[in-house]
């Protein structure tokens, strides 16, 4: 097997390690949209018997677990990435303040995370122009 031909959820981390930030970033956001997307169709009834999902229903959930895995492996390889370039940097802040707040509820939390990272890319851009 290749690594063209891999399965896309195995092992991922070695692979999107050679993704630039931007390229990390437009993968995650494709695979947030697929996730809520599955996640629409999974709860239409015929994907239900009874209270529990069906055949088809539990294939779904299971395709949805593996994306959110999936997007995990992609945030995991961003928070130890350690990008020089203003606009690296800046990919990388939008990357995890996205996944922040998908998996948070605390706006002061949010706001205090996203100042510090500007307040990085702010210091990379004086720090390159003055250079």
């Amino acid at each position: 097997m290749t690594e063209k031909t891999m399965s896309p959820f195995a092992n991922p981390e070695q692979r999107l390690a050679k993704l630039s930030m931007a390229e990390l970033s437009s993968l995650y956001d494709a695979v947030d949209l697929a996730r809520q997307t599955l996640g629409g169709i999974v709860n239409q009834p015929r994907f239900f018997r009874g209270e529990d999902y069906n055949g088809a229903g539990a294939e779904l959930e299971g395709l949805i677990d593996a994306l959110n895995e999936f997007a995990g492996a992609a945030v995991d390889v961003a928070k130890t990435a350690s990008p020089s370039d203003p606009d690296a940097v800046a990919q990388r802040a939008w990357l995890l303040l996205k996944y922040s707040v998908r998996c948070g509820d605390s706006l002061t939390a949010h706001a205090a995370e996203a100042a510090g990272m500007a307040a990085q890319v702010e210091m990379l851009k004086k720090l390159e122009a003055g250079a």
